[in-house]
């Protein structure tokens, strides 16, 4: 199986978590799993891969990779050379066709909820928009890798893409562009490390269907089906909803959503037969 334990010094992680009683102290039995997403952002998908595995009787450990820097382009063609196992990213007919996708939305459609990250001065104007006519009009930056960029070019709006993460922030409050759209998960942390020039815009929010899945190589299916139990368990038994709100509740609350217009976004890139995400646990009922 391609995620045994790998010996190479390449993969030493930062995190090694030990899932299940037989793993402590027998970490040599144990199925190592490795990814690149250490980025804060990628947090919850990581501590919920780990929740789930623990439900299983196989022990498990979950390696997350961090020597250096790895996008999603990359790291997704490293997952396919077999040199990571998994990562957990938005879906598309691509992925799925190359990747064994474990279909069950990690953020329960979280991610697919926009936030705008606006400069000070641009705040009050950006503020007012209330459709997607209005949004139209602005600029907004994304990642040129990141696989909803086709959603902005299907519902018009002018994008302004680069290869990296960080240097968007910093394009931003230079005024490159007008606002960079990220997830409620994601927004907080970042405005605050950018607080002196960057500030979150009042009254709108933007949602498309975006279910993000756990994806592993075609070589790991009995670890997508591990993976899928672990998951379903973790629903029935409430430790997910628990996990999931842990650590999101604060942000949603702080959010205030039932205060913002909510624009909804078509999404051309879902894959023929998705099924819908329930969004209960996050979405106001009046935006359901």
């Amino acid at each position: 199986m391609a995620y045994l334990i790998k010996r190479s010094r390449l993969w030493l992680p930062i995190v090694c978590l030990a899932l299940g009683l037989q793993a402590y102290g027998q970490t040599n039995s144990a199925y190592q799993i490795t990814h690149y997403q250490s980025q804060a952002r990628y947090h919850f998908g990581h501590d919920l891969l780990v929740l789930a595995l623990s439900k299983l009787d196989q022990p498990y450990t979950v390696n997350a990779f961090s020597d250096y820097p790895v996008n999603e382009a990359r790291g997704e063609k490293m997952l396919l050379e077999g040199k990571f196992d998994i990562q957990w990213l938005s879906t598309s007919s691509y992925r799925e066709s190359k990747l064994v996708p474990i279909k069950v939305p990690i953020y329960k459609g979280l991610l697919g909820l926009r936030l705008l990250l606006v400069t000070k001065e641009n705040k009050e104007k950006l503020s007012q928009i209330r459709t997607l006519k209005d949004l139209q009009q602005y600029t907004g930056g994304h990642g040129s890798h990141w696989g909803d960029l086709p959603v902005y070019a299907a519902n018009q709006l002018p994008v302004h893409p680069h290869a990296q993460y960080a240097p968007l922030f910093l394009q931003l409050a230079d005024n490159r562009f007008d606002y960079f759209h990220r997830g409620l998960n994601e927004i907080w942390e970042e405005q605050e490390k950018y607080s002196e020039r960057l500030e979150i815009a009042d009254g709108v929010m933007l949602y498309y269907p975006h279910p993000v899945y756990y994806f592993v190589n075609k070589d790991d299916e009995t670890l997508a089906a591990h993976i899928k139990s672990g998951l379903e368990i973790a629903l029935k038994d409430g430790s997910y909803r628990r996990l999931f709100l842990k650590h999101h509740e604060s942000i949603i609350k702080k959010s205030r959503l039932d205060e913002r217009q909510l624009i909804l976004l078509k999404n051309p890139i879902l894959p023929k037969g998705t099924p819908t995400i329930n969004t209960q646990w996050w979405l106001p009922i009046k935006s359901q």
